[in-house]
């Protein structure tokens, strides 16, 4: 299992998944005392293109049947008025000229209330592990794939935030009325992934 793999593709319920690039380069370093990294570009961008590349997790084989790869993963806290059912949005004032002043949605504090982040376990099957190739499968929520950095996400999915060094400078999209129930659904849909890999010499 230890080495560097590469992600050749990855399926949903037997469907290939066309991956972006950023998907396409993402690579696993496995380390034999339990640590794994992830490299993938799907933040690279962000910070005026000094965004993450790098994450961090652990990983343990059961059984010889299955792998545990922890990960971070977002959860939708977003709440809806209770009055309307309409996703509540914190707004602010936004001048476009001296006595032009409009309410726009304040994106970064709404994001910041509407989802939480925290570790979680997937346990994939192993379907097959040779010295140059591994495929590993996983039953999950398309939501949970989507929001989770398994193992690289869509950078269309997320939006970077305007947040001092040293935070978090990433989050999942903001959640509207348009796609709050698109993203309930997402949540309450399960789907059937495997992942390919190949091993890397370096």
């Amino acid at each position: 299992m230890t080495g560097l793999w590469k992600q050749v593709s990855v399926t949903e319920d037997g469907a290939e998944m066309n991956l972006t690039p950023e998907q396409k380069s993402c690579k696993l370093l496995i380390d034999a005392n339990g640590v794994y990294r992830c490299y993938q570009q799907a933040f690279s961008s962000y910070n005026k293109g000094n965004g993450p590349t790098a994450f961090y997790g652990t990983w343990s084989i059961l059984d010889d049947t299955w792998v545990n790869f922890s990960t971070d993963k977002w959860e939708i806290i977003a709440t809806l008025s209770a009055d309307s059912a309409k996703v509540n949005l914190d707004h602010k004032k936004f001048v476009r000229a001296p006595g032009d002043t409009i309410i726009i949605v304040d994106t970064l504090k709404s994001v910041q209330k509407q989802w939480a982040k925290y570790h979680i376990q997937s346990r994939f099957t192993i379907l097959k592990l040779t010295d140059t190739e591994m495929e590993i499968r996983l039953k999950t929520y398309v939501g949970e794939k989507k929001y989770a950095l398994l193992f690289a996400p869509d950078p269309a999915d997320f939006v970077e935030l305007n947040v001092a060094a040293g935070k978090i400078n990433y989050s999942p999209k903001l959640v509207t009325d348009a796609n709050y129930w698109i993203i309930q659904k997402e949540l309450r849909t399960q789907k059937t992934y495997i992942y390919k890999f190949q091993k890397q010499s370096n």
